[in-house]
């Protein structure tokens, strides 16, 4: 079928209410007879039907008189197939029906004042990426209403959220899914989970994590709560979606509505399958593109959603991609974008369409590192080890993450142009995380060693330029008892204990260092490939395998030295080697160095010690690093200093 002989158009689809008329329009060249059928309520089996005008762009559309407010709709297709309307805004409990709203209504007071951060930008962004119902589901929580919108924002939780100094906060899907029962007395059978990444209704909060499901207006006034109480707390929100694939196949409402338009497909009939889900939308056709950029555009100026994390990116073609920045930035001139750089099985969409690595460079949106992520850790779900369990074949890769993965030099060759096309991390919800990871790698070791791998995993992405992304519970060891794709698994698995927090306070505390140490010091979040080159220079240790260590410039006679000690066993770095390294990388020659301790093994040093210079301590020479750690210092060289530039 020729998709391109259609018409289009550019009309506001979905529902337009006033209290005195409310219009539908839906787009289907394809289809002849559409009607509406208009429902009291959710549940009603009376209703009224409303034949449609079709209009030569392809739109069915229709205007009732009167205040519709509260009612409920669905499309009958060719008198047969009953659907709910893809540009649905609210729905019935369990996306039955679509819903009439007066979204004045679902404003909680406050909403209109403006509010939302202005700061923390680009390379200043901390991401904590978190599911709703993980993350306060657990009797541990002790809030009152767990695993919903409402108990998100409690005191307790924003104010670890807060004291953990995160800056934006990566809502996994919170748009309706369709594998969960939204009844509330469902709500906490062990079967009755998913992460969220099977799409029914778009442009609708999930409704299970509401207080009252059956409410069309309650899901969105306390999904619109939390974000205000976020935004009020100094977070910005990015919001998880997934316009790759829908949940439903043939049977979805996109598909019944207008047939075969929706879907990549192939020549016998056949969905193709990017996306690993049976599907993937075609989002390079005009309408199926309007599609996306209407439902971005309508989350951002209804929610003042701050950001997007695309879901298999690279199923989105790079032209959808590019005029969707284009029309967001027209709104919010700071939106933050970033996805996965990957595709989920065989695509009939061509690679050069494809939003791969390399897409983005001079663009403002960031990729997914995997190539960090598995040269820190090793592979995702087995055995293999990366650079922090001993694999020293990974050390110029890690390097290379460490630059954000820019054109350094002829060794460290990434994939971006810049540091804030990188999204860093060791562990998101996919996979093992990294608590099972290193479990898996080493099952005899103890919660000790498993939190000194940790330490030295988590101080390598905080010290990288890029963008550092975490998953919840990273912050003290969460584990998810060796399951590695836990999409449907029961809470036992998913929900987050917090009882995790003051068992492992030492590593939370840890945990929160890291991330004021990055915020505290510019040179960890450099913005330019060339600042990059300029002030990041690698020390050669040849004889010392397993360790990564490097100087960042700060001014004249001033530096950082990061170390990361891979080794089961302490090593020394001598004071001459860094000489030698500040002389040949920048050219000034130093006769004496002072070294400030700022992070060790344990987080941030107490900054009134000092070791003043070599010659005052027992290891006049050398830098004891110890074993699975990392160290920073701060080099600072007297005025004599000599250049030989």
């Amino acid at each position: 079928m020729q998709y391109d002989k259609f018409p289009i158009t550019n009309k506001k689809l979905g529902i337009t209410y006033t209290p005195q008329q409310t219009t539908f329009r839906i787009w289907s060249p394809l289809r002849e007879k559409i009607e509406l059928l208009i429902y009291p309520d959710a549940s009603s089996i009376r209703r009224r039907s409303y034949q449609m005008i079709k209009y030569e762009d392809g739109v069915h559309e229709t205007t009732i008189e009167g205040d519709l407010k509260d009612y409920f709709y669905t499309y009958l297709i060719k008198g047969k197939w009953e659907v709910t309307d893809p540009y649905s805004i609210a729905c019935s409990i369990n996306s039955i029906r679509s819903s009439i709203i007066n979204l004045r209504d679902t404003n909680p007071e406050g909403w209109d004042t403006p509010f939302i951060p202005s700061n923390n930008a680009n390379c200043d962004a901390i991401i904590y990426e978190v599911h709703i119902k993980d993350f306060t589901v657990h009797p541990s929580s002790k809030v009152k209403h767990g695993g919903k919108y409402l108990g998100f924002i409690e005191d307790k939780m924003l104010n670890h959220l807060k004291g953990l100094g995160v800056t934006h906060i990566h809502l996994m899907p919170i748009f309706d899914f369709i594998t969960v029962r939204e009844d509330k007395e469902f709500f906490l059978n062990e079967d009755n989970y998913s992460w969220g990444y099977d799409p029914e209704l778009y442009n609708v909060p999930e409704g299970s994590y509401s207080t009252d499901s059956s409410n069309p207006i309650c899901r969105i006034k306390e999904l619109k709560m939390l974000i205000m109480e976020l935004h009020k707390s100094g977070f910005k929100v990015i919001m998880d979606v997934v316009y790759n694939h829908t949940y439903r196949n043939y049977n979805s409402n996109l598909n019944i509505i207008m047939p075969g338009y929706y879907y990549r497909s192939y020549e016998d009939g056949r969905f193709s399958n990017g996306s690993g889900c049976g599907n993937e939308l075609a989002t390079e056709r005009p309408m199926v593109q309007k599609f996306i950029i209407d439902s971005l555009k309508y989350w951002i100026s209804e929610y003042k959603i701050d950001g997007f994390r695309f879901d298999l990116m690279a199923l989105i073609d790079i032209d959808t991609i590019k005029e969707a920045i284009i029309q967001l930035k027209e709104i919010n001139p700071h939106i933050f974008i970033y996805g996965e750089p990957w595709i989920g099985g065989n695509t009939s969409l061509p690679e050069d369409l494809q939003t791969t690595k390399g897409k983005q460079k001079n663009l403002p949106f960031a990729f997914f590192n995997d190539d960090f992520r598995n040269a820190i850790k090793g592979d995702n779900d087995g055995e293999e080890k990366g650079f922090i369990q001993g694999n020293q074949d990974l050390k110029v890769q890690v390097e290379t993450g460490i630059t954000g993965s820019i054109c350094y030099d002829d060794v460290h060759n990434g994939f971006t142009e810049n540091p804030c096309e990188s999204i860093n991390y060791i562990n998101s919800h996919d996979n093992l995380i990294i608590t099972d990871k290193i479990a898996n790698v080493f099952p005899s070791l103890d919660n000790e060693g498993i939190k000194r791998f940790s330490k030295l995993a988590f101080s390598i992405l905080f010290t990288s330029q890029g963008i550092p992304l975490i998953h919840a519970g990273n912050e003290f060891l969460r584990s998810k008892n060796m399951i590695h794709n836990s999409y449907n698994s029961p809470l036992s698995i998913n929900a987050i204990d917090w009882a995790l927090k003051e068992k492992n306070m030492d590593f939370y505390n840890y945990f929160k260092d890291l991330i004021r140490l990055r915020k505290s010091y510019r040179e960890f979040r450099l913005e330019k490939a060339e600042d990059i080159r300029n002030k990041l220079k690698f020390i050669d240790h040849p004889k010392n395998f397993g360790i990564i260590a490097y100087t960042i410039f700060i001014e004249e006679g001033k530096y950082f030295l990061i170390i990361h000690n891979a080794n089961r066993h302490n090593l020394y770095i001598s004071i001459i080697s860094v000489k030698s390294h500040l002389k040949d990388k920048y050219g000034y020659s130093f006769t004496e160095l002072k070294l400030t301790p700022i992070f060790d093994v344990d987080g941030l040093v107490d900054e009134n010690i000092e070791m003043k210079n070599e010659n005052e301590y027992e290891y006049e020479n050398e830098i004891e690093v110890p074993y699975l750690c990392t160290v920073v210092y701060e080099i600072h060289a007297p005025a004599n200093f000599k250049s030989l530039i």
